[in-house]
């Protein structure tokens, strides 16, 4: 490209980005100008919600002249109203008004109007923006009490256990007041061992708790063989707090339940063993920005040694290499009391960004395993997926959501298209008087934290004088002096310098500006390992301070909380203590509890009286008041930014710990060109072009232009974290959609459903499936199947797959259509011959390579032998086949397999090829599954359409004649057991039952004497007897229709029973008192809609004529598919781990996942019903209790998320890798016989079995 080129290219894209500059000005300047006449849109949002903020202020002076009991009473009296038909924004002003009230007497907290705009925008369905300090916690009482007089549950989702248990007690005097219950839920709380606990709490009016508890509670429910086990109640409306972080950061971690997989957990320890040998740089390679560690070539030779395996890369060492990189992560990379602790003989997780302890949770992939290996602790057995959900799929499950934060506008565009909510920005009580500085610059990272400890060393031992300019000739002109003022007079300040014993002094009009000391400063970092790098800094400084990290987990809320305390420097990362609040002067509630807490169970339990008493105690004793005014007077709290995060509002939550409530405040943000996002936004030229400049590493550039290019670059950070997380979100899509297709069915069992309709379209699926190769939805949407029994073809295609097997040909069915058995064997044996040949050559070229570069000596004589032998079930070794020679081998071996294939004796196949193949194969079935003998005589002269409907009568038959045996086989397990050891019979009982359960007169009389046999046999009599189970299901029909009419179509209208007569209702009822034994009332019956009296008349039916069978069937279902959906969310996770592989195809991952997602949940459907409809028939008991061994939990976790801009990366990595951490799929192969100690190992090493594969098993 020439000179010219150039300049018309670089004039040509500066024109181009000047024109983009007036646009987006133009743009700017339009709607600041609009906003002067009209106001923006978030300002007309707000306004819409005066008229009723002034009409709850119209009805404050009636609540305050109610009593606590009329007060209270306000609850019922708002419930008549909805059920008389009012709704809930029908009675928002009146229910914030008195909930207001309640605040202002139980709380000594009276709702701002602004909070009151906060609470009706939560009501909306909205995200409401409030600026840290502005009383979120508050606000949320009013939404919550207003959509808990609806009676089906409030969830307030906090983000830790801490602040759930401490808002439910904080605010629960304002609803106890209003009579309603408030719940906390704990992760202390175990949810099997005290579910009635955990229900209790589920089933107050308002529950609080974490977004994992609540999550994990909804996953366990769905395991549940029982409803009476369940715990939560439906999912109505929740109130998210801090819910960027919940439903942006955490969206699309997944909460997962497992269970122990039974494998080896001993390799671990192995792995360590070998790993503690390999050196840095020499045996691997570690790189800590990508946070990996790789063995080299090398290492993995003396791996190898190490290790006792011939090599890593053959079948059954595969995972070597994995688990010893994870197990050198563990070393080099993961570090005690830094990333985990070891309390009690676990490893338990820390939280990067808050330095909480995370309990329950684990690395993935093996690491947490390799962790513990290191630390010498017990290692977890590997586990399996049991359930598992996104956060994101979760709450999108909330029949109404809303959330509340201080920082949402950043993610407004994320908020709406994922989860449709709208995000308002709450204007603040009192103006705030916050002073956000410039960001500092530096271009090193040590020269950053030198500035950053400089600062604080400053502002905290030594007062500031500002002087005007040309004031002071022995300082330079505006320069600050730092020192002690050690007397303040009417006229002047004497003044000590730092580091100086000489007084001066300083006239007032000469000073600028005076800051003092002791001001108290919150820093925040982004990792615990950079707080306790700034905090030996200070140290060293002399600086006393209090630091947040693993080790003092415990005390976050507390020292968070007191960061505003006259001389406090806190430094905690950017996320610790969310949700605190930071009071200057101190907050005595903290210390007030901390001394209570081992006095009383919770903060509810404290008398009201003693509460305030010692709070006002301490605030006195620590002088707090008037501590916070001097604190006031010195600036308010200062906040120091170590590092900016890629997401903007992390940095405005930072901020905006300072200045709440209209009290004085500061931030400053401190960079570096080495820090991550700068890295991202300049990029190492920046760096070399300030050197080029002669900048000094201690040189700082301070420009509002550069903070606000570096929000720009913020800004692009977030659109890419975007579109990362919902890609990533997509996969979970899939499993989302199965998984309330899965949730329903089994909630739809559990509620109490009948389940007979559920097995007998089973049943009708399993004949369409066998017999006409596809079900009835299938043949409807013209969907392709399977060759069923009755296909003319299916005989040809029974035996091309029987060859397949036998003899490892692949033949396609259509080849040996018309033919009889003597063409068929000819033409299986030629291709035989054939693809034998293909094969020889095959395994020739592989393992003795006709390449004069390779060296003869690393020919694989002895896997040719070993594939031969196996193949063709000859006898060689590779001594023989040396003999033979390369160039006579491909014959030798061509004529021995020739010989191998005439041996087969395909006799046995002939009966595949006759012409009545595939009605032998349906009678077989039908005896198989249903237990009744179906001749293939029965069959002759008969169409596909009349066999499947012969088929259908005899299920349907079979299924009757089951309904009849079962209770009977049930009362002979129980009474009369085949394997009774000695004990005796229970006549009497028996008796008792029967006369009971079949409204017989059994006498002893006629059961004296009378062996096993003939009792069961008289007890069928009777049970035959009474069963009109059919004939009462159609009366039931007629009654039911007499009550509600029927339409032409045939449908019933959809009316409820109180339109109808009362004569209607009265013969309904007495007819169903005296044929099914319901008890029931005219009245009670009258009550009920059209959808509740068919429920109750078919479940009084079913206990009536067949209360065994519908247990049965229940726990049947619920096995079967708890066992399959186990099974099937177990293949899901190998599929995802190797998807990735799909794109060098050139196929999309996600398209194929899905595709692939959808055939595997529909074979397991298909696995489903093939199991029911096979045990139903045979099953003698029915015991609930099986269903809840399926479901063995070892452990709940929260994933924890990596950051968007290295998840994609991560994803494929882990397709490349074997996933460490879960039970190996096996691939399902006829078995040949067991492998000797001396023979050849069947992994093709060469040697033999005692001392390869045999010696690694043990």
């Amino acid at each position: 490209m020439n000179k010219n080129e150039h300049f018309w290219e670089n004039l040509f894209e500066n024109v181009l980005h000047i024109l983009q500059q007036i646009i987006a000005f133009t743009a700017s300047f339009l709607n600041r100008f609009l906003s002067l006449f009209f106001g923006s849109g978030n300002e007309r949002i707000i306004r819409a919600y005066t008229p009723k903020v002034t009409a709850i202020n119209e009805r404050e002076s009636a609540m305050q002249a109610l009593s606590d009991t009329e007060l209270k009473e306000c609850t019922h009296r708002f419930r008549q109203r909805l059920d008389a038909g009012e709704t809930l924004d029908d009675l928002l002003v009146d229910a914030f008004a008195a909930a207001r009230e309640s605040g202002r007497r139980n709380l000594k907290m009276r709702h701002y109007d602004v909070q009151l705009t906060g609470g009706m925008i939560l009501h909306g369905g909205t995200i409401a923006e409030m600026v840290t300090g502005e009383g979120k916690t508050l606000v949320a009482t009013l939404a919550a009490y207003l959509n808990a007089l609806a009676g089906k549950g409030v969830h307030v989702i906090t983000v830790n256990d801490y602040l759930a248990r401490r808002d439910s007690e904080w605010m629960g005097p304002l609803f106890i007041g209003l009579g309603l219950e408030v719940g906390a839920i704990q992760s202390s709380v175990d949810s099997d061992g005290r579910q009635g606990v955990r229900r209790k709490h589920y089933q107050c009016d308002i529950t609080y708790g974490t977004n994992n508890e609540f999550g994990f509670d909804f996953l366990r429910d769905n395991m549940k063989p029982l409803k009476s086990m369940q715990v939560q109640r439906e999912l109505n409306y929740a109130i998210i707090d801090e819910v960027d972080n919940i439903l942006i950061d955490e969206a699309r971690t997944p909460l997962i339940i497992s269970g122990p997989a039974f494998d080896d957990t001993s390799k671990y320890y192995k792995a360590d063993r070998v790993a503690r040998q390999l050196k840095r740089e020499q045996h691997f390679e570690m790189k800590e920005k990508e946070h990996t560690c790789h063995m080299t070539d090398e290492g993995v030779r003396y791996a190898e040694e190490l290790a006792g395996v011939e090599s890593f890369y053959t079948a059954g060492n595969m995972e070597w290499p994995h688990m010893i990189d994870n197990s050198l992560k563990a070393h080099h990379l993961y570090k005690l009391d830094v990333n985990y602790v070891v309390q009690q003989g676990e490893v338990v997780i820390v939280d990067e960004f808050t330095g909480r302890l995370m309990p329950g949770r684990h690395w993935s992939d093996g690491l947490h395993q390799a962790v513990e290996a290191k630390e010498g602790v017990r290692i977890k057995e590997e586990s399996q997926t049991l359930a598992t959900v996104t956060l994101q799929n979760y709450f999108k499950l909330y029949a109404k959501l809303s959330g509340m934060t201080g920082t949402a506008m950043s993610e407004a565009g994320e908020f709406l298209k994922i989860y449709n909510l709208n995000v308002v920005s709450v204007p603040t009580h009192r103006p705030l008087q916050r002073q956000i500085l410039p960001d500092v610059i530096y271009k090193t990272e040590k020269a950053k934290y030198d500035a950053i400890c400089k600062e604080i060393e400053e502002m905290h031992k030594w007062d500031r004088l500002t002087l005007k300019k040309k004031n002071d000739k022995t300082k330079e002109v505006g320069e600050p002096l730092f020192g002690t003022v050690v007397r303040e007079q009417d006229a002047a300040f004497e003044f000590i310098p730092q580091n100086s014993k000489k007084r001066m002094t300083i006239d007032h009009t000469s000073i600028e500006r005076i800051e003092r000391r002791e001001r108290p400063i919150l820093v925040g970092t982004v990792s615990i390992e950079k707080s306790e790098r700034l905090s030996r800094m200070l140290t060293r400084r002399g600086v006393k301070h209090e630091v947040l990290n693993a080790k003092f987990h415990e005390r976050e809320a507390e020292i968070v909380a007191q960061a505003g305390r006259k001389g406090a420097v806190t430094i905690a990362t950017n996320m610790a203590g969310r949700g605190t609040d930071i009071i200057l002067g101190g907050n005595p509630e903290f210390i007030a509890w901390d001394e209570l807490q081992n006095k009383y169970e919770s903060r509810l339990d404290v008398p009201k009286e003693e509460w305030d008493s010692r709070v006002a105690e301490i605030s006195k004793q620590e002088n707090m008041e008037e501590e916070g005014k001097d604190v006031q007077e010195r600036g308010g709290l200062h906040i120091i930014g170590t590092e900016r995060h890629e997401a903007r509002r992390i940095d405005l939550q930072l901020r905006g710990r300072a200045g709440r409530q209209g009290d004085q405040g500061s931030a400053r943000f401190f960079l570096s060109m080495e820090d991550d996002l700068m890295r991202i936004f300049a990029g190492e030229w920046v760096k070399k072009m300030l050197n080029r400049l002669g900048m000094a590493d201690d040189e700082a550039i301070e420009s509002r232009m550069v903070s606000n290019r570096i929000q720009t670059a913020q800004k692009k950070v977030e659109e890419r974290n975007f579109e990362a997380r919902k890609s990533l979100l997509e996969y979970d899509e899939v499993m989302d959609e199965q998984r309330k297709r899965v949730y329903q069915y089994r909630q739809t069992i559990l509620d109490g459903a009948n389940c007979k309709p559920f097995v007998v379209e089973m049943i009708e699926n399993q004949i369409q499936v066998h017999l006409n190769g596809q079900d009835a939805e299938s043949a409807r949407r013209g969907l392709t199947g399977e060759i069923g029994f009755l296909d003319p073809h299916y005989g040809t295609h029974t035996f091309s797959a029987w060859i397949g097997q036998l003899m490892g040909v692949e033949i396609e069915g259509r080849e040996l259509r018309e033919m009889d058995f003597e063409q068929a064997e000819e033409h299986v044996r030629s291709q035989a011959v054939q693809d034998a040949q293909n094969q020889i050559e095959d395994q020739i070229e592989e393992n003795l390579p006709d390449d004069p570069e390779i060296d003869q000596r690393e020919w694989n004589w002895a896997a040719v032998a070993k594939w031969a032998n196996v193949r063709w079930s000859i006898s060689t070794t590779d001594r023989g086949l040396k003999k033979v020679g390369r160039e006579q081998l491909a014959e030798w071996l061509g004529e021995q397999a020739d010989a191998a294939i005439r041996k087969v004796d395909l006799s046995e196949g002939k009966g595949y090829l006759e012409d009545d193949w595939g009605k032998k194969t349906t009678c077989s079935w039908v005896k198989h599954k249903f237990g009744q003998e179906l001749l293939v005589t029965e069959l002759d002269g008969l169409d596909n359409d009349e066999i499947v409907e012969r088929v259908r009568q005899i299920a349907n038959t079979s299924y009757s004649r089951r309904e009849r045996e079962f209770p009977v086989a049930v009362a002979m397990e129980r009474f009369f057991p085949e394997q009774n050891q000695g004990q005796r019979y229970d006549r009497d009982a028996l008796i008792a039952w029967a006369n009971q359960r079949f409204d017989a007169k059994l006498t002893p009389d006629r059961l004296r004497n009378q062996p096993r046999e003939s009792i069961r046999n008289i007890l069928l009599e009777l049970s035959d007897q009474f069963y009109r189970n059919d004939e009462m299901r159609q009366m039931l029909e007629e009654q039911f229709h007499q009550v509600f009419g029927e339409s032409e179509s045939g449908e019933v209208e959809s009316l409820t029973i109180s339109d109808a007569t009362q004569n209607s209702v009265t013969e309904l009822v007495t007819w169903a008192q005296r044929e099914l034994k319901m008890e029931v009332s005219a009245e009670e019956a009258l009550t009920w809609d059209r959808t509740e009296v068919r429920k109750r008349l078919e479940t009084a039916l079913d206990a009536r004529y067949r209360p065994e069978m519908c247990e049965m069937e229940r726990v049947l279902l619920l096995q079967v598919l708890d066992g399959a959906w186990k099974d099937h969310l177990y293949g899901m996770d190998h599929l995802r781990q190797g998807i990735g592989l799909r794109g060098y195809a050139q196929i999309d991952p996600k398209v194929e996942y899905k595709r692939e997602g959808m055939k595997e949940f529909a074979r397991m459907w298909t696995r489903v019903a093939d199991q029911v409809t096979g045990l139903v028939f045979r099953m003698e008991q029915a015991d609930s209790g099986f269903v809840g061994s399926l479901w063995t939990i070892s452990e709940a976790v929260h994933e924890e998320a990596t950051a968007p801009t290295q998840a994609m990366n991560e994803q494929t990595e882990a397709a490349m890798k074997p996933a460490d951490g879960q039970p190996k799929v096996e691939t399902i192969r006829n078995r040949g016989e067991r492998v000797g100690r001396n023979d050849p190992c069947p992994c093709g090493s060469g040697k033999k079995y005692k001392r390869c594969c045999l010696r690694q098993a043990g």
